[in-house]
């Protein structure tokens, strides 16, 4: 059997340019929209902790202004919560299983001077400095490249209080 000539030439209808750009940005638009969401849910147990944190550190705190919330994990989980109080003292508030601690930042090391007292003892720049909790009391952590090597990094732990340091770890490269 043989097709007609209008039934052998007939095309598959096909996609214009423009429906092509369209259903590009289309396809675009949703992996967008899916790696927001994706982002969102990731961190979304952290946020919600840092929130909760938050509202402890004024309700029971005592803080009304809160300028920053972090995380410190060493062998326990700890909330830092940085703010000021109704009568604009700077207060930290460690936030712990057991309790708050409150500690007058007038009262201790604030991070410039930790950072100053560090720089007179250790050649170098810190990686990172962020307070924290060891052996039951509120700490300074500073982690920094080795100044022997630049392989390794040292993570010491100062006193809040007065910058004693309270236990030094070399890190391993591997």
């Amino acid at each position: 059997m043989k097709l007609s000539r209008s039934e052998g030439k007939r095309k598959l209808p096909s996609l214009s340019l423009a429906k092509w750009l369209f259903l590009i940005a289309g396809f675009v638009v949703f992996v967008a929209v899916c790696f927001v969401l994706y982002v969102r849910t990731a961190d979304a147990d952290y946020r919600n902790a840092e929130k909760q944190a938050i509202r402890i550190a004024k309700e029971q705190g005592g803080l009304t202004e809160i300028s920053e919330a972090v995380r410190h994990t060493w062998i326990e989980t700890v909330w830092i919560v940085t703010g000021k109080d109704a009568d604009g003292a700077d207060w930290m508030i460690f936030e712990r299983k057991d309790g708050l601690a409150r500690e007058n930042i007038s009262e201790n090391l604030s991070e410039n001077q930790m950072l100053a007292k560090f720089a007179q003892e250790h050649e170098g720049e810190p990686i990172r400095i962020m307070p924290g909790w060891f052996n039951d009391h509120p700490a300074w952590e500073i982690r920094y490249w080795n100044e022997k090597s630049e392989e390794h990094q040292t993570l010491d732990f100062y006193s809040f209080k007065d910058g004693t340091l309270l236990k030094r770890y070399v890190l391993s490269s591997q």
